[in-house]
């Protein structure tokens, strides 16, 4: 196959099946020729074989390889099956002829290796050779792929789910769920529960309400961010238009019909630590409904502000009265405990659960493994006997180091949601202690190891500090930064929450010697193989560098160069929306690409430029400037599409126009919570609508080349 993806391969293989005209040949070549062919978009093949007619009438074959792996692969069942026996082929490379329509399409595939392999006037011998290309063609399909890479573990891929979702890279995040279920890593609930929380970190809350099942995950035995996050779901869904218009009844209805049914088995005593106000907003609805529930109302007692308007219906306990309260026994205690390890999948009601069985003696401990009920939640806490569950990152990297903590990875993907950032963010004290924590899990390869592949919930736990980026968390900042930079797990592709951390630290102001820390720690990431799959990240953290006051400009501007001299040597094997990313970025820095010999023309349009012409593409974006950039980028790469740009504060009907008739609707996800973007997703409806992850041009070209499928190399 040649081409980035299956309908790059396929566009290929029709535009050269329109050139090559068969018809000086007779049927029986014309059909060899053509299943021949087929080789251009056959996923197994590794490149392509392309029959074609020369001046003179004789027949040639086209021998293309994507990669110098993928010729050596080709190259000796080529010469088995059709050598110089029976063709001119004896497996030594031949440069295509420029200026013909065949090549340049070619071309546009970059090939790293060409042949041609030419056939005998007699048609006899044209037949062989045929067959025979069509066999190598069925062997090779048949073949064991040895280059194979190493399978790599679900855990890897939660990770790298999460750190897509901290960048806001839908499309990326999308595919490794897509991987998840193809391939069979999690249950059918686990896959629901990942969808859940991808529609969540766009906002998409009808997109919740609409999956299939969605009655069962109210249900299934959840953790309190998935319970959060589907009460969150209901909310915008039913209940969001009620509540801003003060309606009462309206409200009422909603709830008792369609909400309560589904919300109930969620409500339960103690709130999910995530749970928004619009979540106290039902809970404070099944208070009003049912006034038998104190438990509730006692939760909402210091909830008034997230419950809203709907706290002043509420009968309140009275702060006044004066009730004797009569403490449970330990054994009811436990009992309530365990009902909750089994409802919700939370380290820290286990947690809970364990202290509640420790106080029990060993007659109630039996009693309680006899009932039915409290039979698997027992198993579940008395398997951890003697194991403390770690209920902060600080007690989690000190049992990083721990072999037997093999459930490391699985605690820090629920501590992103449970563990409370706000007393540590608050505290110099609690600060200093994570700083210290991350530094000793250096100490330990395994411990290392293991932190580094915790990064992406690390970073999406500092997210949810409701500040961030806080000038008094700098230092957590800076030594995950620089965990991102030594770890040698950065390979694996986790590597965009490290530019969130850039962000952090550059909006918070550095100091001379943390502001070239900081550049030393990028070019550490970037690495000596930076490749293409980089190139929107560090166009990215360059737009980041110009927003931000520089301590040093010296500094910045070597990192700069610096930058110029890693994307030169590979320029030409660019998209063309890179190249136009970097040209566009190259003109205002000043730089001079020609200086360091690299060509900024194409000769021929690519598979990107190809697939957008004649498209309409709408940007919202509230950065107007990085908007208008991101337009001149896609019309430098195609002049025949139509690019708008919006950044209207509110529903209008210019930004209505766009969204039911754009091709493409690319949205800033650093403005998803903006009040125009219900107003798009509500007339976009099943029309492509992306999401860019900042607010510079080039986190909306990359959005743009990740949906579309045009670029040289994913970055997922």
């Amino acid at each position: 196959m040649i081409g980035t993806d299956g309908d790059a391969s396929r566009q290929a293989l029709a535009d050269i099946l329109a050139i090559n005209a068969f018809g000086a040949l007779d049927a029986e070549l014309d059909a060899l020729c053509a299943a021949v062919s087929d080789s251009i978009a056959d996923p197994t093949f590794p490149g392509a074989l392309i029959p074609t007619l020369d001046a003179a009438g004789d027949i040639q074959v086209m021998i293309v390889a994507p990669t110098v792996a993928s010729w050596r692969r080709l190259k000796p069942v080529l010469v088995a099956f059709a050598g110089p026996t029976l063709t001119s082929f004896d497996g030594i490379p031949e440069a295509l002829v420029s200026g013909q329509a065949l090549s340049d399409i070619v071309a546009q595939a970059q090939p790293a290796v060409t042949g041609v392999m030419r056939l005998p006037d007699d048609r006899r011998v044209r037949l062989i050779a045929l067959r025979a290309l069509i066999r190598a063609r069925d062997t090779l399909a048949r073949a064991p792929d040895l280059q194979r890479t190493a399978p790599v573990p679900t855990s890897w891929l939660l990770a790298r789910f999460q750190d897509y979702l901290n960048v806001g890279r839908r499309a990326a995040a999308m595919e490794i769920l897509d991987r998840l279920r193809s391939e069979l890593r999690l249950d059918s609930l686990n896959l629901k529960f990942l969808e859940v929380q991808l529609h969540a970190a766009f906002a998409e809350w009808h997109a919740i309400v609409d999956l299939s099942g969605f009655a069962s995950l109210c249900l299934a035995r959840r953790t309190p961010a998935i319970t959060g996050l589907l009460l969150e779901a209901l909310y915008h869904t039913h209940l969001a238009k009620p509540f801003d218009a003060h309606d009462v009844d309206e409200m009422r209805r909603r709830y008792e019909d369609k909400v309560r049914p589904l919300a109930q088995p969620m409500l339960t005593v103690p709130a999910p630590i995530t749970l928004t106000s619009h979540g106290w907003r039902i809970y404070g609805l099944e208070a009003l409904m049912a006034p038998d529930r104190t438990d509730i109302s006692e939760l909402l007692g210091q909830r008034s502000g997230d419950v809203g308007w709907i706290s002043d219906l509420l009968p309140f306990p009275s702060a006044h009265k004066e009730s004797v309260v009569v403490p449970d026994a330990p054994l009811d205690i436990a009992r309530e405990a365990l009902m909750r390890v089994d409802a919700i999948d939370s380290n820290d009601l286990l947690a809970d659960a364990r202290a509640a069985l420790a106080r029990l003696t060993p007659e109630e401990r039996a009693l309680l493994r006899e009932a039915d009920p409290f039979r698997p939640s027992m198993q579940i806490a008395e398997g951890l006997e003697g194991v403390a569950p770690p209920t902060s990152w600080v007690d989690w990297l000190g049992r990083a180091a721990d072999p037997t903590f093999m459930d490391a990875l699985d605690v820090a993907r629920q501590a992103t949601t449970e563990w409370v950032i706000d007393a540590t963010a608050g505290d110099p004290v609690a600060v200093q202690a994570l700083a210290a924590a991350l530094d000793r899990a250096q100490l330990s390869d395994l411990a290392a190891e293991r932190t580094a592949q915790a990064l992406p919930y690390l970073v999406a736990w500092l997210q949810r500090d409701p500040d961030f980026p806080r000038a008094a968390m700098t230092p957590i900042y800076a030594s995950l930064l620089t965990l991102f930079a030594l770890s040698r797990a950065r390979g694996s592709a986790t590597y965009d929450s490290s530019q969130v951390l850039i962000n952090s630290l550059l909006s918070g102001g550095l100091d001379l010697k943390a502001y070239k820390a900081l550049i030393a720690d990028i070019n550490e990431i970037a690495g000596d193989g930076f490749g293409i799959d980089m190139i929107y990240w560090v166009l990215e953290i360059v737009e980041d560098f110009l927003k931000a006051s520089a301590p040093d400009a010296n500094a910045r501007e070597d990192f700069f160069h610096g930058v110029l001299a890693r994307i030169a040597p590979i320029y030409a094997r660019l998209s063309s929306l890179q190249q136009s990313a970097v040209g566009q970025l190259a003109a205002e820095l000043g730089w001079n690409l020609q200086s360091l010999g690299v060509n900024q023309g194409r000769d021929t349009p690519d598979s990107f430029a190809i697939r957008i012409q004649g498209m309409r593409i709408a940007i919202y974006s509230l950065a107007e400037s990085s908007a208008r950039q991101a337009k001149a980028a896609l019309e430098q790469v195609s002049t025949n599409v139509t690019v708008d740009t919006n950044a209207d504060h509110g529903g209008s009907p210019r930004l209505r126009a766009l969204a039911e008739n754009a091709d493409l609707f690319v949205m800033t996800w650093l403005s998803a919570k903006h009040a125009a973007t219900d107003f798009i997703r509500e007339h976009r409806g099943s029309r492509p609508l992306v999401y860019a992850q900042g607010r510079g041009f080039s986190s909306i070209l990359r959005a743009i080349e990740d949906h579309i499928g045009g670029a040289s190399a994913s970055g997922a």
